[in-house]
């Protein structure tokens, strides 16, 4: 093993659909630096000035480029320019790859003394520094935007299993928290705009409840606009439904994504890091997911509502097309009324009309009796024709009467109409023969 006491280590972060940015980089890396297999110890990798490799991130369609180079005694600058000068000659840009991880070794240098020299060397933010199990760990700078860390490594011991952390498990590690910071964009962007849709429907439901509803002109609302409102309110729950699903999801995925990061980083056997310094680095994210839970809780607030809306515009229209039923069935009441008068006065029409149908028949049935039968006329006594003259035109009106109900359609005089036309007929034939044998037998005398 040589005597350099600063290296760097490099992972770079591709997606598996998109290696020709890693193929260009290995391949120039390949040309200075010593290939390393994967499944090599730690310890060869630190006998090599420079060497790289490449690991598969178990999780996700990830392939991860470690590169590292030995640093001089310019705590890591000469190193710092080398790595950016192989990115700049494999024309290497941020959105080539999902993130960077950048970490700088250095033993058995004091801690502070390594602190002092890297924040010389980049502008440091106030490191949060997680113990290791032979040293320390400090995190320099973070750009979730473009998935870049850069960490500052003192360790007291490079055969311990710190180093094994460092060469081995620290990139799956950060391959996770690059997914938890991709997912959180994502989830973050959407919220804002599922949030800004919310606010914009709720102000929209205000104005259909007070506007449309409260107000003193909503009596003078139609049915059928109310009516559209039910269809705009009901679009607008669909969308309510819909960006809650989106939150839900969000809400599970975020909280697997942690889930994933915290059981990686509290159960690692070189991390000392506990449950609550794990909530403090991921202190953001944990605000995050409890606005997305909050988001939740107001789009169910929102859709309940909405639906409440819905609820009371149906009533309203429920009570305006009682009211109207109301005032139709009052109109068909008065209509039903004229018409029961028209009926009675028809009624009284049809008796008047039946009643002169019968004296105008009778007169001339007997007239014309009287003129055919003048013999047998004045034999037959007088009561006797008027009680025949009664019977003729009384069930002559009957049949013409049952005629014209069956004529329009009533069958079921049909019985009726045949039994009177028979009697018709009856009552003819007897007066017809009467009438022959009583003049006979008047001429006989």
């Amino acid at each position: 093993m040589n005597d350099t006491s600063h290296f760097i280590l490099r992972y770079y972060y591709f997606l598996e659909d998109e290696i020709e940015p890693l193929e260009r980089l290995a391949e120039i890396v390949s040309q200075n630096a010593q290939t390393i297999s994967g499944n090599n110890p730690p310890a060869q990798l630190m006998d090599q000035s420079a060497s790289y490799y490449k690991l598969n991130y178990p999780q996700g369609k990830m392939i991860i480029l470690a590169v590292k180079t030995s640093a001089q005694d310019d705590y890591w600058a000469t190193a710092m320019n080398q790595l950016q000068a192989w990115e700049e000659q494999a024309q290497l840009c941020a959105d080539d790859f999902m993130g960077r991880l950048t970490i700088l070794v250095g033993y058995p240098d004091p801690w502070e003394g390594l602190l002092k020299n890297t924040c010389a060397l980049l502008s440091c933010e106030v490191p949060g520094i997680i113990g290791l199990e032979k040293g320390k760990l400090a995190r320099l700078s973070v750009d979730r935007k473009r998935g870049e860390t850069v960490y500052l490594c003192g360790l007291d011991d490079v055969e311990s299993i710190s180093t094994v952390f460092l060469f081995r498990r620290m990139p799956l590690l950060h391959g996770s928290i690059i997914r938890l910071q991709k997912l959180d964009a994502l989830l973050h962007d959407r919220h804002l705009a599922i949030r800004r849709e919310k606010e914009e429907m709720e102000r929209d439901l205000i104005k259909i409840l007070h506007a449309k509803l409260v107000m003193s002109q909503a009596s003078l609302m139609a049915a059928e606009e109310l009516e559209g409102e039910i269809e705009g309110l009901a679009t607008a729950y669909g969308k309510l439904v819909g960006d809650q699903n989106m939150v839900v999801d969000g809400v599970k995925r975020l909280e697997a994504a942690l889930l994933t990061v915290e059981r990686q980083s509290t159960g690692e056997p070189a991390l000392l890091l506990s449950s609550l310094l794990f909530k403090q680095l991921t202190e953001s994210y944990q605000q995050h997911l409890e606005d997305l839970r909050n988001t939740r809780e107001e789009l169910n607030l929102v859709r309940g509502n909405y639906q409440a809306a819905i609820d009371v515009v149906q009533s309203k229209i429920e009570v305006m097309n009682s009211r109207t039923n109301i005032a139709t069935q009052e109109q068909i009441k008065g209509l039903l009324e004229v018409n029961i008068a028209m009926q009675k006065q028809s009624l009284v029409f049809q008796y008047a009309a039946g009643l002169i149908e019968f004296v105008v028949l009778a007169y001339y049935s007997h007239t014309l009796w009287s003129h055919l039968q003048h013999t047998a006329y004045t034999v037959i006594p007088s009561w006797i024709q008027f009680v025949v003259v009664l019977l003729f035109s009384g069930n002559t009106v009957w049949v013409t009467h049952l005629l014209a109900e069956y004529k329009q359609g009533e069958i079921h005089v049909w019985k009726e109409l045949i039994l009177a036309s028979m009697l018709l007929l009856f009552i003819f034939v007897v007066v017809m023969v009467g009438s022959i044998m009583a003049g006979s037998h008047a001429a006989g005398h």
